[in-house]
């Protein structure tokens, strides 16, 4: 188990004791802003807590993502990445033809810059075709962490699930995008459908901000995160959900209930002058 306030600093400190350079989260997003993506710190914290407890199992194994769009989150899961992992991308870029409900509009140009000024080191694969082509020679079969951020429609999810399935390894985790999301219930339509049919390939591990996490039903309790640092702007409760407790992050404010208050808490301070502005905003 893992408390989830040493996701940042035992990231740190693991991947400097390797020696390859380490991101802050705090960093990343502040070196991120001006690209556009959908990724939101919480569930970047997640993915760094889940990279924390996978190095103390010593899981080794690729990476993957499947929806890049300009890769503000291919950018995190690179530095995620260890010398000798792989990351591999799978988006329909400028093909937008492709992207049939229209859920973002990629462009390979952008993510390719992106990538090269915040992320040149990593070892990358593209596909550059719809998820539903994707095998297993192009994911591999040996992922430990992959990514579905991809088509919207419920046989989006549940084709990229099958996938994130024959790719992951038996200690692997999946992250879904907009599970929850009500402008997209495409997904939790594919999601539920899959979990339906398919009751004992996944289990929900944590529920972020706009994340939902799964494992293999065995690992459920290697990833148990106990709690969150008290100056986050969640808290961790948790919910009984598809038959298993699940560890769920909370707002501790609302933006449309207390703008003010979700502003503060959310607000990533740069200087001492931001510190000072977070907490008399």
């Amino acid at each position: 188990m893992c408390r989830f306030n040493e996701g940042l600093s035992s990231l740190t400190r693991l991947r400097r004791g390797v020696g390859y350079p380490s991101m802050n989260v705090r960093d990343y997003f502040n070196a991120t802003q001006s690209i556009e993506g959908w990724f939101f710190p919480i569930d970047a914290h997640l993915f760094a807590t889940i990279d924390v407890l996978q190095k103390r199992m010593n899981v080794r194994g690729n990476l993957f993502e499947i929806g890049v769009h300009h890769g503000k989150t291919a950018i995190f899961l690179a530095h995620l990445a260890s010398p000798d992992e792989r990351l591999g991308v799978c988006d329909v870029f400028d093909q937008q033809e492709l992207n049939v409900d229209h859920s973002g509009a990629g462009s390979r140009d952008l993510f390719e810059k992106n990538m090269r000024m915040h992320a040149h080191a990593v070892s990358l694969q593209v596909f550059a075709k719809p998820s539903s082509l994707l095998t297993t020679e192009d994911t591999t079969t040996t992922c430990r962490f992959f990514h579905i951020d991809g088509g919207h429609r419920p046989q989006d999810a549940y084709t990229d699930l099958e996938t994130a399935d024959r790719a992951l390894l038996p200690q692997g985790v999946v992250a879904i995008d907009d599970v929850f999301n009500p402008n997209w219930p495409g997904v939790s339509e594919g999601v539920y459908r899959f979990l339906w049919e398919r009751p004992n390939v996944f289990a929900p591990i944590l529920i972020g901000g706009n994340k939902v996490l799964f494992a293999r039903p065995s690992m459920t309790q290697n990833y148990r995160i106990e709690g969150l640092p008290q100056d986050a702007p969640f808290y961790l409760g948790e919910k009984e959900w598809l038959g298993y407790p699940v560890p769920t992050v909370v707002r501790r404010a609302w933006v449309d209930l207390d703008p003010l208050g979700a502003a503060r808490l959310h607000f990533i301070p740069r200087t001492w002058r931001d510190r000072v502005l977070r907490y008399f905003l």
